[in-house]
């Protein structure tokens, strides 16, 4: 399980947010054995869900959603592709 340690605004260093750009947060998890990770995420994301520091976090981290195997295998296509690509000239 995964608890919400901490909640801080994400740094965008000296560069604004673009119009229409949610608001991101850096949120600070801590699993039962001890493993520490940091997400990016919305906060309005994190609103909608009633989540604050100290609640368990909804989804396992560690496992890829549907959304992250899909961009995985698109990248992986598309590096095939360009390597294709070389290959023909």
């Amino acid at each position: 399980m995964w608890t919400i340690k901490r909640i801080d605004e994400a740094d965008f260093g000296c560069e604004e947010r673009l119009p229409g750009e949610p608001l991101m947060v850096l949120v600070s998890l801590e699993c039962d054995d001890g493993r520490i990770l940091q997400l990016e995420v919305a906060d309005n994301w994190l609103t909608m869900q009633e989540l604050d520091e100290g609640d368990e976090w909804p989804d396992d981290p560690d496992e890829p959603d549907e959304e992250d195997a899909k961009s995985a295998k698109q990248v992986q296509w598309m590096e095939s592709y360009l390597d294709a690509l070389e290959e023909l000239e």
